[in-house]
């Protein structure tokens, strides 16, 4: 597919042609359609890659339009539609762990997980009773809203089920997620040794069971 490919609609504004090419040399935007009404900016809607998030783009968008022409864009006006990038079998980039923080007492824990897509931060916070059990699934849990984050909350996740068990000598874990989109329900596992930190190991067990779901999930 042709990147911005050359509009031929005659009576398009100069504004919203200076606007589209703009949008359209952002990394991951294949095309862009700008729409002015009488009161003004009212629409702008994007083809683009799956390299890059929707909320990555819709940042780039509104500081990209700040920066050359002053305007301040609401993100409610931008749309943007995904197609696979070319090569990436569907497959966005991966999400990569950032930082874990827990705070526990007697009663209550809560956690706080950050992930990271190149140079942007997304982070979930979860809280529970302290048993062990119910905090490994608040580990889980913050680590889903952080996904839950970087997918703008199309897709609604839940921690099912932490379990730790041995394997073959080794301490593991492993992570069920529930994503619900819908009336569509799909279940996901991951898991991972248990050679480092517990919080860490539920965290990377999570992102084992998505990270190659999220754009389909």
């Amino acid at each position: 597919m042709e990147k911005c490919s050359e509009k031929t609609e005659g009576n398009q504004s100069e504004p919203a042609k200076q606007y589209e090419e703009l949008i359209c040399q952002l990394p991951g935007v294949l095309n862009s359609s700008v729409v002015f009404s009488e009161e003004g900016l009212s629409e702008i809607h994007i083809l683009a890659d799956s390299s890059r998030a929707p909320k990555r783009i819709t940042r780039d968008v509104q500081s990209a339009l700040t920066a050359r022409f002053g305007v301040t864009v609401d993100y409610r006006l931008i749309s943007i539609a995904q197609i696979p990038a070319k090569g990436s079998n569907g497959m966005r980039v991966r999400l990569i762990f950032n930082e874990i923080s827990l705070v526990k007492n007697k009663e209550h824990s809560s956690a706080t997980v950050s992930l990271t897509d190149g140079d942007q931060t997304y982070t979930g916070t979860a809280s529970a009773l302290s048993e062990r059990s119910e905090v490994n699934k608040m580990i889980c849990q913050a680590t889903l809203e952080a996904v839950e984050d970087y997918i703008d909350g199309k897709v609604e996740l839940t921690a099912a089920d932490v379990r730790e068990f041995d394997l073959n000598g080794e301490k593991a874990v492993a992570a069920c997620v529930i994503a619900k989109k819908g009336d569509r329900v799909k279940q996901y596992i991951g898991s991972t040794f248990l050679y480092e930190d517990r919080g860490l190991a539920i965290v990377k067990a999570t992102l084992d069971a998505l990270n190659r779901q999220i754009t389909v999930v």
